[in-house]
């Protein structure tokens, strides 16, 4: 599987570090990153992840504030989630994210409105910004 065009972009602003991978998934962006020499912890409900937790249980990810070069959200919608992804990432760190959004066939429960991403990073460098069906947005922490 590729990874997702977001990842591999933002993979290209930042020099290798560490990276999170919040709801991975089966590790498609994981294993891109690692391949591009960054070390990354993946996170999700299923057994192949690294760190096995439901991201949707409002608990604060078991990570230290500052910890991580890039997190990576793709294709997951938990809004609490940003506030922690933004907690977790280092000052020049970056959030490479795609969510849906309520201009594709996705379920509404899915999606993010127009300009809901980006509000997320109010603050913050905006390195890469895309709308139409799929938000995707690299934002580096300042």
């Amino acid at each position: 599987m590729e990874p997702a065009r977001v990842v591999v972009e933002a993979a290209k602003l930042v020099p290798p570090g560490r990276a999170l991978d919040l709801a991975c998934g089966r590790g498609r962006n994981a294993t891109f990153l690692k391949q591009h020499g960054w070390s990354v912890v993946g996170v999700d409900i299923v057994e192949e992840a690294d760190i096995v937790l439901d991201l949707e249980a409002n608990d604060p990810l078991p990570f230290e504030s500052d910890s991580f070069d890039m997190v990576c959200i793709v294709h997951f919608l938990w809004r609490p989630l940003f506030a922690q992804a933004r907690r977790v990432t280092r000052a020049g760190g970056v959030v490479a994210s795609a969510i849906h959004t309520t201009r594709s066939t996705m379920n509404p429960k899915y999606t993010v409105a127009i300009g809901e991403l980006r509000s997320y990073f109010a603050g913050w460098e905006i390195l890469l910004d895309r709308e139409d069906a799929i938000a995707e947005i690299v934002a580096r922490k300042p």
